[in-house]
């Protein structure tokens, strides 16, 4: 699987889903430039404080796959690659969460999330239970709940699955 953002169906299958589903206060959403996926807002933490992306995955996209690449210019912040899956919990679906690398502010930088670095939450609080079965992909995200309020930026150019 590799993500670039310089087609039209390829940007239009990413989604803004803020705190605004719980009575948060947090905005952002992604926007798209010269092949990049712009994901900035400001985040609330008065009521909620998150802000994601997310795009859906082709059924087994992720198969035989230990890990994800990705290439982004952050702003410093703590964001998550999130995964999910048929997993559910008490029929709340799952996340798979994993911090990206910290890499300096307003540079280029690759970065690599491994699979089994995948935490499993649902609503933000930890599960014990399920491990992220990459088969079973079925939605690719990236999240900031880093309860910080104020502005947040992180630029993306691709994202693609790989053995670790």
């Amino acid at each position: 699987m590799k993500i670039s953002f310089n087609s039209p169906e390829t940007t239009r299958a990413w989604q803004a889903v803020n705190d605004g589903v719980m009575g948060g206060r947090s905005s952002g959403g992604p926007s798209f430039a010269d092949g990049v996926m712009r994901f900035e807002g400001v985040i609330n933490t008065n009521g909620g404080g998150f802000s994601s992306v997310r795009a859906g995955l082709q059924d087994g996209l992720l198969a035989g796959q230990s890990a994800i690449k990705m290439r982004v210019k952050s702003d410093g912040r703590g964001y998550k690659l999130t995964l999910r899956s048929d997993a559910f919990y008490r029929g709340r679906s799952v996340a798979f969460q994993a911090p990206l690398p910290q890499t300096p502010a307003g540079e280029w930088a690759e970065v690599t999330i491994d699979f089994l670095d995948l935490k499993p939450s649902v609503f933000g609080r930890p599960l014990r239970g399920p491990k992220f079965d990459p088969s079973k992909a079925r939605q690719i995200g990236i999240i900031l709940s880093d309860g910080l309020d104020g502005p947040f930026s992180l630029e993306v150019e691709w994202l693609k699955s790989c053995q670790s």
